[in-house]
């Protein structure tokens, strides 16, 4: 029986007729992470106690109460039901993650782009993911034979958790953990690839992404939550940075996901070489 189903015929003498239920849920290790639509709020106990009975590997249901907050991009969720202990194991395409998916950012919706990642980079090329988190893009890459991945992450909470999922994985030697702000902690002029995996005003943080890339050019994958009518000027002004800098670029954009109504998850693909001049 399909989730929605389910909730309705479990809670069809407690939740009104016409407050929306929801479709589907994030699960993570054994922490359910859920979107409510706000009338269906007062219900929230209800809907997750009804939830822990879906499917037996969920031992905890959280429900979103906000937006990610800040450049920590911490996420905003109660417990309604279940254990109040959240650090979960979380195994996905063959890499394990401890983490805390109340604590820090974990998306489902990105993780066709983390297997997509992973198949982009090559042997032998140098990696900096400037916004870490537990390990979301490095760990698949690290898979890649020959890769040396440089995880910058600013959150404590979440390095401690970089670091623990290194040694689970046994990418030591790979995945170089570094705690600090990519704007001051990224290596110079030695990556083939950035990773730019931040959604708000991530183009701010291009200038770093350009110090950061071999004088050789490679590619930046700067990834943007923004309407759809601002991609042409997003692109231009990654242009002309990318020029400032002595490097000729093509950009390619592709949709993730919808983020919220009127706003896309993109990733601009920025394929860069020394400008000919600049040699």
């Amino acid at each position: 029986m399909r989730y929605r189903e389910f909730l309705r015929q479990k809670l069809g003498d407690v939740v009104p007729d016409g407050v929306p239920l929801p479709s589907g849920y994030h699960l993570v290790g054994h922490v359910v992470l859920l979107r409510l639509h706000d009338e269906l709020m007062p219900y929230a106990a209800d809907v997750g106690t009804v939830t822990m009975q879906y499917d037996e590997r969920i031992r905890s249901v959280a429900v979103r109460t906000g937006p990610t907050r800040g450049y920590m991009r911490l996420p905003e969720y109660a417990v309604v039901a279940g254990t109040t202990d959240t650090v979960t194991t979380h195994v996905e395409g063959g890499v394990r993650y401890r983490l805390d998916p109340v604590r820090v950012t974990f998306s489902g919706g990105n993780r066709s782009e983390r297997i997509d990642m992973a198949g982009r980079v090559r042997s032998g090329e140098t990696v900096v993911d400037m916004f870490a988190c537990v390990g979301q893009f490095s760990l698949p890459i690290a898979k890649v034979k020959g890769v040396h991945v440089v995880a910058i992450e600013v959150n404590p909470v979440a390095y401690d958790f970089l670091v623990e999922n290194i040694l689970l994985n046994r990418a030591e030697g790979i995945v170089e953990p570094v705690l600090g702000d990519c704007r001051t902690e990224h290596p110079i002029n030695v990556a083939d690839r950035v990773i730019m995996g931040y959604l708000h005003d991530t183009i701010e943080y291009l200038p770093h992404a350009l110090e950061a890339l071999s004088k050789r050019g490679g590619h930046i994958h700067m990834h943007q939550a923004i309407p759809m009518k601002n991609i042409e000027d997003i692109k231009q002004r990654a242009l002309d940075l990318c020029v400032q800098t002595g490097f000729s670029a093509v950009i390619e954009v592709r949709k993730v996901k919808m983020y919220s109504e009127g706003i896309s998850h993109l990733v601009f693909d920025i394929n860069l070489v020394p400008r000919a001049n600049d040699k």
